[in-house]
């Protein structure tokens, strides 16, 4: 078998033999950097299972043939051209042999400079480096004082040198006619063949979704995926999160007033701290499960027990009218992506360019979830939980955690968000059942939301019709978007009815929460402010300690949600985002929500900052979408210090909220320094 490959590999042409010895050698170069990135810093491994160590050199040589295929990418693509081709140039040879000695010089230039980062930072190389090379001649005088520049510039002459010479030698014996060249036919399928093997490795895995730096932070431990990183692909994945998001000066500003607002003890504008210990005054008997179900795209307007005549939701309205119904629960931000990070961290993702969930900088977060110590942690996904880097956020901040995801499913995938609503419960049902231990679960459903694939295997749903005028005069775009959410709804009934005759169901409290909302076909006032797109329900149900249903009308935001739900626990915690205890709050304490980054609610006024300026409504009145900031100047002033202080400290928040103990007040928290 390997004298026919051998032999195969002699029959292709030149430049794709060529690449073949190319893709070898950087392999070899690449994973021996990674042998001694290991050697060099194993001690930071010390206690790192057999298993995690050889996942993440395996991840780490995906990334590697990843970084080896961009490279040679110019050479794939244009090779091919006679112009540039190096089998039949000799000036196209040498141009290509200088391109390859410059990227390998550049590259390994980063990963000696990743070496002294990560001994200096125990942070693998990233683009906030950029902000640390200037001014250039501080910078350079650092770098002469703290590191050995000359030595390290003689072995990257002296490892280049090597390289090009074995680059050479391999185009010496590659970029030559085969002694048995393919036929027309089969030398195009071969080159066909390896072009999708190419774009296969640079896409990474056979997936949905492609190989993303999230999944290097399978581990919960920093050097394993420091281990399983690649320096210039991360350098590359955070360049777009290079520039400070957040203003410490602005955060300091209001660091008293936000202090107050969180119930913070102990200020200290120093630290910047916004810790606080919280004991629940009240604790069941025995220890709760938390079930928590993240509903996709599922607007208030859309419910039946928020006034919608279409009856989409029957089944969701009688919990919500059983359980503690949050009648003004807003999301700060949209869309999906974003709500899983506020609710996992209880700090609103107000990260610029792209969700927080998205940026390595901000990948390590304390959460209120590992509170739940002695619990088991379970995370329920139809699809991939590698969309939206969710894994990364998941995985690393959360020990021990269970995930289920596509692959995990004795069922096909309804669509590209994974299996359906349906098949998702009842592998959580199934799984909670067997449970021994008191538990944690988030299940987040998908299927209500584009394209709202109805499964073939409907398990007895059965599809409803609505004419056009009564869709939009209840906020559907579509009739797929009622059915859409009527499975949702049904999927719902189909747990809780297989739920209530398990064990865990009497000590369990089941949250429900909209992710986010949707447009409405009405133009009614919240519809004109785009509030129905942040407006959605929160239900909290727990038949063994709520015994009666209840509406609470003043405004709450997702931040609240765990410092809520573990209070209802009587679990106690250590909170170090913006939320608070809701069941904890009474009728005079403020109550808001930010709104993206221009806006901020209260149980009245809503601000919106248009381009700085002000904008005041009276968001619950009949004229709601009427502008009043001119009759309410001290309210404006008001809201907005509310605003700011609420997303410059989340921007702050962002970088400086780092797994901490959940230890009582009094004993030692660890803050990182304001920077």
């Amino acid at each position: 078998m390997p004298f026919v490959a051998i032999n195969g590999i002699s029959r292709l042409p030149a430049l794709a033999r060529f690449l073949l010895g190319l893709v070898a050698i950087n392999l070899v170069v690449f994973a021996a950097f990674r042998v001694a990135f290991w050697a060099a810093f194993h001690e930071t491994l010390a206690g790192t299972s057999r298993g995690d160590l050889l996942k993440a050199f395996y991840l780490g040589s995906k990334f590697d043939l990843r970084l080896v295929l961009l490279l040679l990418l110019p050479l794939a693509l244009l090779g091919w051209i006679a112009l540039f081709d190096p089998a039949r140039r000799r000036a196209a040879r040498i141009a290509w042999l200088g391109y390859l000695a410059l990227a390998q010089c550049v590259v390994l230039l980063l990963y000696f400079v990743d070496f002294g980062h990560y001994a200096y930072a125990r942070v693998r190389l990233n683009a906030s480096l950029i902000d640390h090379l200037t001014p250039v001649e501080v910078a350079a005088r650092v770098a002469w004082d703290t590191y050995p520049v000359l030595p390290g510039v003689l072995g990257l002459l002296l490892l280049t040198s090597a390289y090009v010479w074995i680059v050479r030698l391999a185009a010496r014996h590659t970029l030559v006619p085969a002694t048995r060249p393919l036929d027309k036919w089969p030398k195009r399928a071969a080159v066909t063949a390896l072009a999708a093997l190419y774009a296969l490795g640079i896409y990474g895995k056979w997936s949905w979704y492609p190989l993303r730096w999230s999944e290097a932070y399978f581990s919960s431990s920093e050097a394993v995926a420091a281990l399983a990183l690649n320096p210039v692909l991360f350098l590359m994945d955070t360049a777009e999160n290079r520039n400070l998001p957040y203003d410490a000066d602005k955060v300091r500003e209001h660091y008293a007033y936000t202090a107050s607002l969180l119930g913070v003890k102990t200020p200290d504008p120093g630290k910047l701290d916004f810790a606080r210990y919280v004991t629940p005054a009240r604790k069941p008997p025995v220890p709760y499960n938390l079930v928590v179900i993240h509903l996709e795209s599922f607007a208030a307007f859309k419910a039946g027990v928020f006034g919608n005549s279409l009856d989409a939701t029957p089944y969701f309205d009688a919990i919500a009218r059983d359980g503690l119904l949050f009648t003004n629960f807003f999301v700060p931000e949209v869309p999906t992506a974003r709500s899983v990070f506020t609710m996992i961290t209880g700090i609103p993702d107000v990260n610029g360019a792209t969700t927080a969930s998205r940026n390595p900088l901000v990948v390590n977060q304390h959460t209120l979830v590992n509170a739940l110590e002695g619990y088991e942690k379970y995370y329920f996904l139809g699809g991939s939980a590698t969309w939206g880097n969710i894994r990364g956020l998941f995985a690393h901040n959360i020990p021990g955690l269970h995930i289920f995801e596509e692959g995990d499913y004795d069922a096909r995938q309804a669509d590209g968000w994974g299996v359906s609503d349906v098949v998702l419960f009842e592998k959580a049902d199934e799984s909670l059942r067997k449970e021994k231990k008191p538990f944690f679960a988030f299940i987040q459903t998908a299927g209500n939301h584009r394209p709202y694939t109805i499964p073939d295997d409907r398990r007895g749903f059965e599809l409803a019709q609505a004419d056009n005028a009564a869709l939009h005069d209840n906020g559907f775009d579509s009739l797929a978007a009622y059915n859409g959410l009527r499975f949702l709804d049904y999927a719902l009934q189909a747990f809780f009815t297989k739920a209530r005759k398990a064990p865990y169901f009497r000590n369990t409290v089941f949250v429900m929460y909209g992710d986010h909302g949707n447009p409405s076909t009405l133009q009614t006032p919240w519809e004109q402010l785009r509030l129905t797109g942040f407006h959605v329900p929160l239900v909290i149900y727990a038949p063994a300690l709520i015994k009666r249903g209840r509406r609470i009308d003043f405004t709450a935001s997702l931040p609240d949600s765990l410092p809520t739900y573990l209070s209802l626990l009587g679990v106690p915690y250590l909170n170090t985002g913006l939320g608070r205890d809701l069941l904890g709050l009474g009728a005079k304490d403020p109550h808001f929500s930010l709104i993206e980054h221009a806006g901020v609610l209260d149980d009245e006024f809503y601000l919106r900052l248009d381009a700085d300026v002000a904008r005041l409504f009276r968001y619950r009145s009949q004229d709601a979408a009427e502008d009043v900031h001119e009759r309410y100047p001290e309210k404006v002033a008001e809201l907005r210090r509310l605003h700011e202080a609420l997303y410059e400290t989340s921007k702050y928040m962002l970088y400086h909220n780092p797994a901490r103990p959940h230890v009582p007040q009094g004993a030692v928290v660890p803050q990182a320094a304001a920077r």
